[in-house]
């Protein structure tokens, strides 16, 4: 008789509305802290309230962060070039959804 594996699966519920802090963006893209800190100072993502000491960040930035490191370790470009990469992705995204509801009989 074969063996049956089990595998049990952890995740996250995130909405719009849920921050998440910077340690659990080192967890989500498998980074160390200095490196969410990189994206921050290059405007990639942006914590809700820069002054306080624990940042808290939309849950939008899990995407962007994760996308940012990998663009970075793919192409081994800099931060700067993945800032305006995403910020390029990001305006196609939006003229793409401008234009769905325009297409559709």
């Amino acid at each position: 008789m074969a063996e049956t594996k089990h595998e049990i699966l952890t995740g996250w519920v995130v909405d719009e509305y849920t921050e998440v802090t910077i340690d659990d963006l080192t967890r989500f893209c498998s980074v160390r802290r200095e490196k969410i800190v990189e994206l921050v100072s290059e405007g990639i993502i942006e914590p809700v309230d820069r002054t306080n000491q624990d940042w808290r960040f939309p849950s939008q930035s899990l995407s962007r962060a994760g996308r940012a490191v990998r663009l970075e370790s793919d192409l081994e470009i800099n931060l700067h070039a993945v800032a305006v990469i995403l910020d390029l992705l990001e305006q196609i995204d939006r003229l793409q959804r401008a234009q769905a509801p325009a297409r559709e009989p």
